[in-house]
């Protein structure tokens, strides 16, 4: 029995955690850059303004004056989501992080009606202790669990804000009120797609013959298929594998003419990269670094570039990154261009307890990666970038536009200016 839980609105309720003014209102977080909508309060759900709706379009749908715009705080969302973790992991087994937001487990409690008193104290010791409300539901396979997570989070006071469906019966119900494009792993064009060959609903779907299925489009589609039939196609305890490549890289929020400017994006993308690396107990043997401009603007001149160069020894150390990220950054740079893109990407990684060292490397890695470790349990404790490069103190010019910071609630400004500093 698989049970998911879920964040209700994360983001928004993230926001309203902090400033309660915004109960009851049309709110919607925007992606980096103000450009899209990515979370939406359910009074903004009524109003139809869709996900990924572009910013300006939200007069399309409705008032935009009576929509509250704000910025995303990733670091604080982050930081909540933690917390939620850790106390539902507490009370369950096999806890598999999906997103930021949701998460996959297994139950202690082999009865029902023991399990459910469990998880309905779980949903309300969650909203007491981090402020956050929670869906929970349950089901053979992780494709329905989606499913009774969306009933359980459609009216919790019915609910108890936990929904069970593994009766037959029930579960046919259900999937015949479900439409096909609600299916957890059915996308717009597949639903298109299938929506052409008459399946509306995922009923319709389950009564497709799986062969066919897996001819017309893929076996990925054939196990969402066997899900939805209540067969578990998931793999019992899915071994975590660490990243081919990494990349950090961003969309500034203007055109950058400075090269001191984008020289600092790229420190604080090297940071980032490494502290990654460090996290999967990686290294990394060659560091690539982009430039990019903006292939939308007729008056300005475009150019678009990159640089891959070999480290004399594989590391994840942040300052030997940082370096040979910026020495390729000075073969690609040309002026009189501007930048609307810049990211750092760590290639030819492998495990950080297999490295062939270099004989004329000058580096000691003991040293560093100590220094390394030093540095990231002072960050952990006191906030990220607490202890950051020198060339990377300063963001400026290169920053995304996120002009929909909430200023009002005094706490949520402290709260993050403690996180982001």
């Amino acid at each position: 029995m698989y049970g998911l839980v879920d964040c209700n609105n994360f983001f928004v309720s993230c926001e309203r955690l902090f400033d309660p003014r915004l109960n009851g209102k049309k709110v919607v977080v925007l992606s980096n850059n103000d450009g899209c909508v990515i979370a939406r309060s359910n009074e903004a759900k009524a109003a139809g303004i869709p996900m990924g709706c572009p910013a300006f379009k939200i007069k399309e749908h409705t008032d935009p004056r009576q929509v509250i715009q704000l910025s995303a705080r990733h670091i604080l969302y982050r930081d909540l989501s933690n917390r939620v973790m850790k106390l539902v992991g507490e009370e369950v087994d096999n806890l598999q992080q999906y997103s930021v937001d949701e998460a996959f487990f297994t139950l202690k409690h082999k009865d029902v009606d023991t399990s459910h008193r469990v998880m309905a104290e779980l949903v309300k010791r969650i909203r007491q202790y981090v402020g956050i409300p929670v869906s929970i539901g349950f089901a053979p396979s992780r494709t329905l669990a989606k499913v009774a997570n969306h009933i359980a989070k459609k009216d919790p006071r019915i609910t108890d804000g936990v929904y069970w469906l593994i009766r037959p019966e029930a579960i046919d119900i259900i999937l015949r009120r479900t439409p096909i494009e609600d299916v957890w792993g059915v996308g717009r064009r597949l639903s298109a797609s299938l929506q052409s060959r008459g399946i509306k609903t995922a009923a319709d779907f389950v009564k497709m013959p799986p062969s066919l299925v897996r001819s017309l489009y893929s076996v990925t589609l054939e196990r969402t298929q066997r899900e939805l039939m209540g067969h578990d196609c998931q793999i019992a305890n899915p071994v975590t594998i660490a990243h081919k490549t990494i990349m950090t890289s961003r969309t500034f929020g203007k055109v950058i003419t400075s090269r001191d400017e984008i020289a600092d994006a790229i420190v604080s993308f090297a940071e980032r990269t490494a502290r990654q690396l460090r996290d999967e107990g990686s290294v990394a043997g060659s560091i690539m670094t982009f430039v990019r401009g903006d292939r939308f603007r007729e008056d300005l001149p475009f150019y678009s570039n990159s640089c891959q160069l070999a480290l004399d020894t594989p590391t994840s150390d942040t300052m030997t990154i940082a370096r040979q990220a910026l020495n390729a950054l000075n073969l690609i740079w040309r002026d009189g261009f501007a930048y609307r893109k810049a990211g750092v990407m760590a290639l030819d990684i492998q495990r950080g307890t297999a490295i062939q060292l270099n004989l004329f490397d000058p580096d000691d890695h003991g040293k560093l990666r100590r220094l390394m470790t030093s540095i990231d349990g002072i960050n952990n404790m006191y906030g990220r970038r607490s202890i950051k490069l020198a060339p990377g103190l300063q963001r400026g010019e290169w920053s995304p536009n996120q002009n929909h910071f909430n200023t009002k609630s005094k706490t949520l400004h402290f709260y993050t200016g403690m996180l982001t500093t």
